[in-house]
């Protein structure tokens, strides 16, 4: 590991680093949507997804970057209706091996960075209520719960409540 972990938008190039880092995710934790062995994204639908990210105003994926390896992620969707376009949706994830070392923060404030300077006002994210680091440190960048989604999720036969927070920019 390098001592300087570097953030900027994901690009065409990514795409195999990328859906090598959400395969090794879902594998690592059960904080991701999808189960180890359930995701189906192939390198090439990877490569499209970030042609269409790249053509959009509304969209994004910033990497972190450990040396040439992608240890993180975060990405963003705009809303598509006037109602909702100054909303964007959050995901975010890092490898293990990087948490704790403020790799979600810096992540959290380039999408931050990036959100002001295409004219949105929320940010928006779900967590599940057992994630209590993630809770944290969006708390600590402050996010606010907004409401819990009761039984959302069912990971090994048990049910899961995320919180659904936001913060305003």
């Amino acid at each position: 590991m390098s001592n300087m972990i570097t953030i900027r938008e994901a690009g065409i190039g990514d795409e195999g680093e990328l859906v090598k880092l959400f395969f090794t995710l879902d594998q690592e934790t059960e904080f991701m949507l999808m189960e180890s062995g359930e995701r189906t994204l192939s390198i090439e639908q990877q490569a499209e997804i970030l042609k269409q990210f790249a053509q959009s105003n509304a969209k994004v994926i910033f990497v972190a970057l450990d040396g040439n390896k992608i240890v993180g992620f975060i990405g963003g969707t705009g809303g598509d209706a006037n109602r909702n376009r100054h909303s964007i949706s959050i995901a975010m994830g890092v490898l293990a091996s990087h948490c704790r070392m403020g790799i979600g923060t810096q992540l959290l404030q380039r999408l931050f960075d990036w959100a002001v300077s295409h004219q949105f006002h929320r940010v928006e994210l779900t967590v599940m209520n057992s994630n209590v680091n993630a809770l944290a440190l969006y708390e600590k960048l402050g996010f606010e719960v907004e409401g819990v989604k009761r039984h959302s999720l069912k990971i090994s036969g048990t049910y899961i409540n995320e919180s659904y927070m936001a913060k305003l920019i």
